[in-house]
C-alpha cells in the first residue's frame, strides 16, 4: 500500500505541473493590463505603475530591486516562464499570491471561503450517498415495479435539468410562492450562507443549496447503484449463497453490496472533490460566500492571482481524493490488493 501511495503521489507531480502551464499559458493570452486591474482602471502615475510593475513580477529588476531598461530605454518585461518559475518557488513555500483587486493574500482570501465550501459540500455528499444509493438498491430490488419506474422518471428528469436551472426554480418555489402563499409563515431562504442579519438559523440557508448541488449526482449515483447491484446479483457467487438457503435480505447486505458498491463509492468520491473544489453555478446562484463564486467574481474582474490559486487548491483536492477513493477500494473488496503482482490480484 505504501508503495502504491508513493507511486500516486509522484504520477500526482506532472498533471499539477502540466495545469500551472496551462494557466499561465492562458494568462498570457487574455488580452487586458493587470494594472489596469489593480489600479480599478483608475489613472495613476508613471512612478506609481513602475512600482505596482516591479511588485507583481510583471517587468525585470535587478539585485537592488530596480527596473532593467533596454536599449531604448524601455523596461523590460519579465518572460512568461520566468513569472512561471516564481509562482512555483512562492506556491511551495504556501504563498499562492496576493489579489489585484482586494490587496488580499489570496490564502487568507481562501481561508475565509472554503469552509463554507467544505460545509455545503458534506451536506450535499450525504444527501447525495444516502438517496441515490438508497433509491438504486431500491430501484433493483423492486425492479419494473412502481418504485423502479419512478427512481427512472426522477432521475431521468434530474440529470437532464441544469443545476443552475433547477436552483432558480427551487428559490421561485421554496422562496417567492410558497411565501405569497402562506403569507410569510413558511419558506426557505434563497441566497446567503446566514449570519446576524438573516431571518433563519444557519443550517436553513444549506437546504436548498445542497440539494442543487447534489441533485444531478444523486440521479447518476441512483442509476449506477441500480446497474451494479443487477449484475452483482447475477454472478455465480450471489447463486452459490442462494443455493445454500441464505435470505434475499442477507445476500443483498452481506455479499452483493460491497461489489455493487465499488463503482458507486468511485463516483461519489470524484464527485465530492469536484464540490470541494468550489460548485460555481451553484453558489453563484445562491449567492453562497464559498469558494466557487469567489472564482466567479475573480474571473469576471480578471483577477488572476485568486483564479490561479483557486484551480491550484482545486487539483490538489481532486488529486487527493482521488487517492483516498483509490485506497477505499481495498477495504470494500478485500480481493484488492495495491502494489502486488499480478498472478497474487
Amino acid at each position: 500500500m505504501a508503495k502504491y501511495i508513493l507511486k500516486r503521489v509522484l504520477q500526482f507531480i506532472p498533471v499539477f505541473i502540466g495545469v500551472t502551464m496551462i494557466l499561465f499559458a492562458m494568462k498570457a493570452i487574455v488580452p487586458g493590463d493587470p494594472i489596469q486591474v489593480i489600479t480599478g482602471g483608475k489613472q495613476v502615475t508613471p512612478e506609481t505603475e513602475l512600482q505596482l510593475r516591479i511588485a507583481n513580477g510583471f517587468i525585470e529588476v535587478d539585485d537592488q530591486g530596480k527596473p532593467l531598461y533596454d536599449e531604448n530605454g524601455d523596461t523590460i518585461p519579465t518572460p512568461i516562464w520566468k513569472q512561471y518559475l516564481t509562482y512555483m518557488n512562492d506556491l511551495l513555500h504556501g504563498d499562492l499570491g496576493t489579489s489585484y483587486t482586494r490587496n488580499m493574500k489570496v490564502s487568507d482570501i481562501f481561508a475565509q471561503k472554503y469552509p463554507y465550501t467544505v460545509k455545503l459540500a458534506i451536506v450535499a455528499i450525504c444527501l447525495e450517498a444516502v438517496v441515490g444509493i438508497g433509491a438504486g438498491m431500491v430501484s433493483a430490488i423492486k425492479r419494473y415495479s412502481f418504485w423502479d419506474v419512478l427512481v427512472t422518471l426522477v432521475t431521468s428528469v434530474l440529470v437532464a435539468m441544469p443545476a443552475f436551472w433547477l436552483g432558480m426554480l427551487l428559490q421561485l418555489f421554496f422562496g417567492v410562492v410558497l411565501k405569497n402563499a402562506t403569507d410569510g409563515a413558511f419558506y426557505l431562504p434563497i441566497s446567503g450562507a446566514g449570519g446576524s442579519n438573516s431571518d433563519f438559523q444557519d443550517w436553513v440557508h444549506y437546504i436548498l443549496p445542497a440539494i442543487t448541488l447534489a441533485s444531478v449526482s444523486t440521479a447518476y449515483a441512483a442509476r449506477i447503484m441500480r446497474s451494479q447491484l443487477l449484475e452483482v446479483m447475477n454472478q455465480d457467487y450471489i447463486r452459490t449463497a442462494k443455493a445454500k438457503g441464505l435470505s434475499r435480505r442477507d445476500i443483498i447486505w452481506h455479499h452483493a453490496l460491497k461489489n455493487a458498491l465499488i463503482p458507486v463509492v468511485t463516483y461519489i468520491g470524484i464527485d465530492f472533490g469536484a464540490m470541494l473544489a468550489g460548485a460555481i453555478l451553484t453558489e453563484t446562484v445562491f449567492n453562497w460566500p464559498g469558494v466557487g463564486y469567489e472564482i466567479y467574481r475573480a474571473v469576471t474582474a480578471r483577477d488572476w492571482p485568486i483564479v490561479m490559486g483557486g484551480v491550484t487548491v482545486i487539483v490538489i483536492v481532486v488529486m487527493l481524493i482521488n487517492l483516498l477513493v483509490d485506497i477505499s477500494y481495498a477495504f470494500l473488496d478485500p480481493r484488492i490488493r495495491y502494489g502486488a503482482p499480478k498472478d497474487e490480484g
